[in-house]
């Protein structure tokens, strides 16, 4: 299998590229279990300084027929833990692109302007390569809950964020190898009303 550079992994070897050699980012294999609150995985640690995306290509074409491979917020660095924002939007991909401004409120605007959006497939992801610290995440992932009003359709998979705090990381889907996918993320553009393009 060949990623392009629209996958979200040629973002990840970009910011592999400014850090230390010896920042380790995590991976893991996964089977997919609806309405489980179970998050069993194999974590996978890979060096800045070795990550490419041939070494995912092979991490995906060894996958078993019941498994993914998802990319995992945590990024360490000797005894220090940093986190990747993500985002797992819920479908469809219109309702995220016209809740942009609402989505630029609420999150930080630091990690806001450093945001590149993917369709998944299903919905959209979104990573900022602006690394941040746990304290810094869990106040994300609140604000995320925020996003949309109280009586408004919810453009957060808050189902997500919930097994997400319970873990204690963010993880998103780099494989499409089950039939529950219909594809790889994919990179695409987003602008906001204020003609920003992301």
């Amino acid at each position: 299998m060949k990623l392009d550079s629209k996958h979200p992994s040629e973002l990840i070897k970009e910011l592999a590229s400014r850090l230390a050699d010896d920042f380790l980012f995590e991976l893991s294999i996964y089977e997919y279990q609806p309405q489980s609150i179970l998050d069993t995985r194999q974590t996978i640690k890979i060096k800045a300084g070795e990550f490419t995306q041939t070494l995912i290509e092979k991490k995906i074409e060894a996958l078993a027929p019941n498994k993914e491979l998802a990319f995992h917020s945590i990024v360490r660095h000797n005894k220090k833990k940093y986190h990747i924002p993500m985002i797992d939007f819920k479908p469809p991909e219109n309702s995220v692109r016209n809740s942009i401004d609402s989505l630029q409120k609420v999150i930080p605007k630091k990690i806001f302007n450093e945001l590149v959006f993917y369709n998944s497939g299903r919905s959209c992801h979104a990573y900022s390569v602006k690394l941040i610290s746990n304290s810094e995440w869990i106040d994300f992932m609140g604000r995320l809950l925020l996003v949309s009003h109280p009586d408004e359709e919810q453009i957060i998979d808050t189902r997500w964020i919930g097994h997400r705090l319970m873990s204690g990381f963010s993880s998103l889907r780099w494989s499409a190898n089950t039939k529950n996918y219909l594809a790889l993320p994919q990179k695409i553009t987003m602008h906001s009303t204020l003609g920003e393009k992301f």
